[in-house]
């Protein structure tokens, strides 16, 4: 089959994308990833140089679904809470750094819970959240927890003039804001990738999908593609991973795959970094090297790049998110309703009416020409970091860099939060 170049792959992979979106807008009206991608931008808005004014708490208007009848406070001191599954994975660990940054830029007091998942036995989120909420914060910030056990605390919490805010979940009522990377475009991309590195065509493929609602977006347009016409994939194997003890699960699924096609298996897929290693692991313990076949990622962080860089298991590829960024701008938000004042939808205020802030269009494929080298900025990889800029954001507090280190990949708090 005639190899198709990646642009014109990717051109079909958006109108997959949009069959994907439309689709799902129907079923599930309030979620973040069936609205249109929204353009990202720079917020011209900074908290230095503010005039120290009093204290003075105040309400905006009501919008429709959402409240937006919020507490602001004109002199910024707020309080902030922050939840957090765990600190098991890169994007986590990157997410706390950035949101200890960005209070401390602000100087905006921090309470927090880490290990969300670690710390109470039944219903942990909802206990978290109940505890962060009795705090009386005056924004609560969510990294990659589920929403759906908490869906009626975040309107509680929304109807009391807190502001809720996520980053890498999905909207519903009582959630003002969610930044986050569009799945169904994720997928598309990752797929046009490994579909443009096999020439269009393979005998054999595999696909290890879960269960959790972000994962099965990547996982639905990857499968899609691999089934269209555009292509010529001889087989297709499919398995849904379980939730407990996944790791050994998907590395013994590889091993059968393996059994059943040898080197007729060009390529395995995951949905996020840590399940590319275990299948690729698998596949270089049965001898097979990236010249046989491959596995690839998504999110981006050491772990992946010092596979990357090492070229020890055919992990050949993981697109990059910009996590940092991310995090600054669920800030920048969060400054702009409740010390500003302003509403979603303004035409000076970054948050979209929708609540859905996108950056898909931020992420990058990362490769053996391109990993970033031991000791760099994880900034530099972005299009938004500027080297002249030295008092940008990006240039303030704790900075993550690139290491060279490849760690256990597994744990069901990875998988969630990647």
């Amino acid at each position: 089959m005639m190899k198709v170049s990646w642009c014109n792959k990717l051109i079909g992979a958006i109108v997959v994308v949009g069959m994907v979106l439309s689709a799902a807008g129907c079923s599930v009206p309030q979620n973040s990833d069936t609205a249109e991608p929204q353009e990202t931008q720079e917020s011209a808005s900074s908290t230095e140089g503010e005039a120290a004014e009093s204290a003075v708490d105040s309400k905006t208007d009501s919008g429709a679904g959402t409240s937006e009848d919020l507490i602001v406070k004109s002199d910024g001191k707020l309080k902030i809470a922050y939840l957090l599954d765990s600190l098991a994975n890169d994007s986590s660990q990157r997410h706390w750094q950035q949101v200890q940054n960005e209070c401390e830029m602000r100087g905006w007091e921090l309470i927090s819970e880490t290990n969300v998942s670690g710390n109470y036995e039944a219903d942990p989120t909802r206990q978290a959240f109940q505890n962060m909420m009795a705090q009386e914060p005056d924004a609560i910030v969510i990294s990659y927890l589920d929403i759906p056990p908490i869906a009626d605390l975040c309107v509680e919490a929304n109807q009391k003039g807190i502001g809720v805010y996520c980053i890498g979940t999905d909207l519903s009522d009582g959630i003002l804001m969610n930044v986050n990377s569009n799945n169904s475009v994720i997928g598309a991309k990752v797929m046009a990738y490994v579909m443009d590195r096999l020439g269009g065509e393979a005998k054999a493929m595999g696909f290890q999908t879960l269960w959790m609602t972000r994962g099965i977006r990547r996982d639905e347009v990857a499968i899609s593609m691999a089934k269209s016409k555009t292509y010529n994939i001889e087989t297709i194997e499919q398995h849904e991973v379980t939730q407990e003890g996944f790791t050994d699960e998907m590395y013994s699924v590889t091993e059968n795959w393996l059994t059943k096609y040898g080197s007729d298996l060009d390529f395995v897929w995951a949905c996020w970094d840590g399940g590319g290693i275990v299948i690729a692991q698998a596949m270089a313990a049965a001898g097979y090297t990236s010249d046989d076949m491959f596995t690839v990622g998504m999110d981006g962080g050491n772990q992946a790049w010092a596979y990357l860089r090492s070229g020890e298991i055919p992990f050949v590829a993981s697109l990059a998110e910009p996590f940092e960024y991310q995090v600054h701008q669920c800030f920048e938000g969060i400054y702009q309703l409740q010390v500003e004042g302003k509403k979603r939808g303004d035409a000076d205020c970054i948050i979209p009416k929708s609540g859905d802030y996108s950056t898909d269009s931020m992420t990058i494929m990362i490769d053996k020409n391109n990993v970033p080298d031991v000791g760099a900025n994880v900034h530099t990889l972005f299009e938004y970091y500027n080297p002249e800029d030295q008092d940008a954001w990006y240039n303030q507090g704790a900075i993550y860099t690139i290491s060279d280190y490849a760690q256990d990949p597994g744990s069901a708090e990875e998988a969630e939060g990647n």
